[in-house]
């Protein structure tokens, strides 16, 4: 192809872009400094956003005349931890103050493990330390007092004595264990102290979550904070954090279970009694940080004793334990939109089975891609061949377009008899592409969204879920960073161009030339697992239309030359 002015002018501003967007990016703090040594983060004035209509408790007095004396225990913290989790039980506030996931790191490994259900309290005050799994009572006037508790290595039982300035006082009783996995359970029981009959309402912290590139330090290209909570009939709603409070405060009773889940991670909470809904949020920095659990009506007959149990299922989205942890919990994965997600759920089902079976995820990408670019192998050989067949049409088209440029009318009638004549369906190169679409777009979701490729190796790469980063350019460029994989499929894309039959005219071409410098400026920093994939996609794309070059396309043209050679 000649490359004119035009087309060097194009490459320039391309290479522009390309070269001088980071920096750009650097300059006006958009992404940190590579160069730079880590600043310490200030303290962040507070600024909450409206909470929910529903009252919250409210510190009172001590009462005037408790109902018995009881000895006043120091308000401690227990450690409590199983194969996968380490939990802090805030004893005085009644709920898990800090999960640590053994498995899952911070970006830089060296400041430790992730730890979801903390919020920094000089950030947001009061308003969302409620901790995972503790009880609140919301009616004002209420005032708890630890009394009694006793640890094991993996669970803890708790006793706090709640009183009033009437007089009237009750004890609750919370079991908090931990069991198999990420899933941690707790029985919450009371006693009524007095002769009367008391009722409040209780709320149960489902935790608190943050959206997570302030939890990891991970460098995203979107990330996602978002409340789901389905009902005991199956009925699912899902708003994102950042949605307008009159969407966001929404009532919602007879639920099942209720969650916070961003990119990677999720707090789901389970009742075994149907619970209404308890949401709120605070805003920090144009980051919303959300807490939601459950709210139940207690009525605590005189010398009654009621009884609840929830579950807790904090840590990775990961479809198998979701799915044996509460009806429909998978759909909180919200690995892509509407019905693509079914598709991309079933994708990330056959990469962790290829994952089993081959040891990698790596190579679990490159079988997956390739698996799929198998069973549309007809498709797209349908494809290519009437594309082909437009290009070899070509002059024909061009002699019309000379004979009728004065006539658009008669132009369209007779290519469209041209069409006829030669069986050739216009659209036939492009419907067979749209057809792949859905299952290259899950596929891409899948891939984006799988917690399973964070900080997984392979080839060059260090971690599936960042660029493949080998290097980065010195001097003005600020560390603009060298990614293999990215300049590889641009590559490809270019030589798939250039094997790929057109109907274009020269001018089309070149900008469809562009476009791989184009996409090479937008999609530089794409995670290595979706580059993987793509390379992979356009090595399949290649060797297909090479092999269909050598045997279908040649064999046609061969078929005139010997049907003139038997004629004469």
């Amino acid at each position: 192809m000649k490359f004119d002015k035009e087309m060097v002018i194009a490459v320039i501003l391309c290479g522009v872009l390309l070269f001088g967007w980071n920096p750009f990016c650097i300059y006006m703090g958009w992404v940190p400094d590579p160069n730079a040594a880590p600043a310490v983060a200030p303290a962040v004035a507070e600024t909450e956003k409206p909470e929910s209509p529903r009252p919250v408790t409210v510190p009172v007095a001590a009462p005037a005349a408790p109902v018995a004396p009881v000895a006043a225990v120091q308000l401690i913290t227990v450690p409590l931890a199983n194969d996968v989790l380490a939990l802090t039980l805030d004893l005085g506030a009644g709920g898990i103050s800090a999960i640590e996931c053994k498995d899952y790191y911070r970006a830089d490994k060296s400041q430790g493990r992730i730890v979801i259900d903390q919020i920094p309290s000089q950030k947001v005050g009061k308003a969302l330390q409620t901790g995972a799994l503790g009880v609140t009572i919301a009616d004002p006037g209420w005032q708890g007092l630890l009394i009694a508790h006793q640890a094991t290595g993996s669970s803890c039982r708790f006793t706090r004595r709640y009183t009033n300035a009437a007089g009237q006082a009750f004890d609750l009783t919370q079991n908090i264990a931990l069991g198999d996995g990420y899933v941690i359970t707790s029985d919450i029981s009371f006693r009524n102290l007095t002769a009367v009959p008391l009722r409040f309402r209780m709320e149960v912290s489902g935790g608190e979550l943050s959206p997570w590139e302030t939890i990891s330090d991970d460098v995203l290209r979107s990330d996602s904070l978002k409340l789901d909570y389905c009902t005991v009939g199956g009925s699912l709603t899902d708003v994102a954090a950042d949605a307008k409070d009159s969407k966001f405060y929404r009532r919602a009773a007879d639920l099942n279970w209720v969650s916070l889940s961003n990119k990677y991670f999720i707090s789901m909470l389970q009742g075994a009694q149907p619970f209404d809904l308890m949401q709120r949020r605070v805003e920090i920095d144009d980051r919303y940080y959300v807490t939601a659990g459950a709210v139940q009506e207690v009525q605590l007959p005189a010398g009654g004793n009621p009884s609840y149990q929830f579950r807790l299922y904090a840590g990775p989205k990961i479809a198998d334990q979701l799915e044996a942890f509460a009806p429909n919990a998978t759909r909180t994965m919200h690995l892509a939109w509407g019905p693509f997600d079914y598709l991309a759920r079933f994708l990330l089902w056959a990469l962790v089975a290829l994952k089993n079976i081959c040891g990698s995820y790596g190579w679990s990408i490159v079988l997956l891609t390739v698996i799929v670019r198998l069973i549309f192998w007809p498709v797209t050989a349908k494809a290519n061949a009437s594309m082909k067949r437009m290009s070899d049409l070509q002059p024909k088209i061009k002699a019309l377009r000379e004979q009728y440029k004065d006539n658009p009318q008669m132009l369209n009638v007779k290519t469209m008899e041209l069409y006829r004549q030669e069986k050739i369906n216009p659209l036939g190169g492009c419907l067979p592409i749209l057809l792949q679409i859905p299952v290259f777009f899950a596929l891409y979701a899948t891939l984006d969204g799988a917690i399973q490729l964070r900080q997984v190796s392979f080839l060059w790469a260090q971690d599936l879920a960042a660029p493949d980063t080998v290097c980065r350019l010195p001097g003005y460029l600020l560390g603009l960073p060298v990614n293999p994989l990215v300049l590889a499929m641009t590559l490809l894309m270019v030589l798939q161009q250039k094997l790929t039959p057109t109907t274009m005219d020269p001018m089309q071409q070149k900008m469809m030339m562009i476009m791989p410098v184009v996409m090479l400026f937008m999609l530089y920093n794409l995670p290595s697992g979706l580059t993987l994939y793509w390379t992979v996609s356009q090595v399949f794309s290649i060797l297909q239309m090479i092999l269909q070059h050598r045997t279908v396309f040649s064999k046609k043209k061969e078929q005139p030359a010997a049907a003139v050679g038997k004629q004469g």
